[in-house]
């Protein structure tokens, strides 16, 4: 394993930025790791408004995916805005994690942008 995570908190926000290698075998368990230390950091920040940049996580081929949370425990992510940036081509793996997310409580999208996730965070009117 080799990611790292960044984060910052802004105006209600927790942002955090992944990257590294999600490698061999194992790519789910870390995608489950750093879901989990992305929910306990959002927990600390007491934070619902979740910003997450994979773009510089290699050979992921979409199971960071997971990192929507979907994998954490439906009362501890219920009520939650998750905006997942990721580069175009992986959109399409998102439509599940979209799905398990709204059968765990809250809300999840897929952006190409951090522009974009973060307006959408925040409610305000763009493409959406």
């Amino acid at each position: 394993m080799g990611c790292c995570i960044h984060y910052a908190v802004r105006d209600g926000m927790l942002r955090a930025v992944v990257s590294g290698k999600a490698l061999g075998r194992n790519s789910g368990d870390i995608a489950a790791w750093i879901a989990r230390d992305i929910a306990e950091q959002a927990g600390r920040a007491t934070c619902n408004r979740v910003l997450i940049d994979v773009r510089g996580v290699a050979d992921r081929l979409g199971s960071l995916g997971a990192l929507a949370m979907a994998s954490g425990e439906p009362g501890r992510v219920a009520g939650y805005r998750v905006a997942v940036v990721d580069a175009m081509e992986n959109d399409a793996y998102y439509a599940l994690h979209e799905m398990a997310a709204q059968a765990r409580g809250y809300v999840l999208r897929c952006f190409t942008s951090v522009a974009d996730a973060a307006r959408w965070l925040h409610g305000v009117p763009g493409r959406d």
